[in-house]
């Protein structure tokens, strides 16, 4: 198949890419070529996603669209709301246009868990949206937009739920990973904190392979089989590396969870999580861990 790619020099779209080759041709928009793999199936497309898509450096025709990328200025609102809005809904608009052109059988977005808020019970991808925050609004606008296009090709949204693995820096889970390796207080809303499903990397990115095969339109949790809270992982963190984990408390904010019912993943994709939680988390730790010393874990 020939496949557009966007995000493929993140932290999800580097592992994807992998399962992609050699069996596709991937076309990656990109800012830097030079972070791609050497390979004769990757061919690098030079693109500012806040910019408008330079469709004709994409191949006429394609097979499917995978639009992973994010701003990277999603935590920058409202300062950056603009690029924020650009990347992730403006930008997704533009590539379901190409799609159309190009004639595809698959557009698969890259959304979030969050977008339908905190529920006291597993979330359901048939639950109304209730986004908290501008990054949120700009997801569920970008699958409003990929839903319109449903009668054209598969219209695929992924709602990914706290996915995780080696490799990932400057997200929740590594960042509480490294405050229980460095005795840094992890902050506890209430006595135990968020509840959550995350998913390992290598999970997240089967059940992306698996949506290609979609035949027609859906919305898809995408989560891990566990749930645990934030005092449950700190926990399992500090046994595994040994460490007593130090807490902060704040004042409970009432039941705050956000677990993705996975049974439509389960159903429509055929994937059940393979890496448990200790499994994931134990190969986080050793990969933090390995770059603090400077060597390899």
């Amino acid at each position: 198949m020939n496949i557009i790619l966007t995000g493929a020099t993140g932290f999800m779209g580097r592992a994807l890419l992998q399962r992609l080759l050699p069996d596709h041709d991937v076309f990656c928009l990109v800012r830097q070529a030079g972070a791609l793999p050497a390979h004769p199936r990757v061919h690098a497309i030079s693109q500012d996603l806040s910019e408008p898509l330079a469709a004709d450096h994409l191949p006429p025709l394609a097979d499917a669209v995978i639009h992973l990328a994010q701003s990277r200025h999603f935590r920058s609102f409202p300062d950056q709301a603009r690029d924020i809005f650009k990347v992730n809904t403006e930008f997704t608009q533009q590539l379901l246009d190409y799609g159309r052109r190009a004639k595809i059988r698959t557009f698969l977005l890259a959304s979030s868990g969050g977008v339908c808020g905190y529920l006291p019970r597993p979330i359901l991808e048939t639950d109304p949206p209730a986004p908290s925050n501008f990054y949120l609004a700009s997801k569920y606008a970008a699958e409003c937009l990929v839903n319109a296009y449903g009668e054209l090709f598969a219209a695929i949204n992924l709602r990914y739920f706290f996915v995780y693995g080696e490799g990932q820096r400057g997200m929740f889970m590594p960042g509480l990973v490294e405050r229980v390796l460095q005795g840094t207080a992890v902050t506890v809303s209430g006595r135990t904190g968020v509840t959550m499903n995350p998913i390992h990397l290598s999970d997240a990115v089967e059940a992306t392979i698996r949506s290609l095969d979609l035949q027609r339109s859906e919305t898809i949790n995408v989560g891990g089989a566990e749930t645990a809270t934030i005092v449950d992982l700190a926990e399992l963190i500090g046994r595994l590396a040994g460490r007593k984990p130090v807490y902060r408390y704040e004042a409970d904010k009432g039941p705050l969870a956000m677990v993705g019912n996975i049974e439509r993943m389960k159903c429509k994709l055929g994937v059940t999580p393979k890496v448990s939680l200790e499994e994931g988390v134990g190969r986080l730790i050793k990969d933090l861990a390995g770059e603090r010393s400077g060597g390899t874990p």
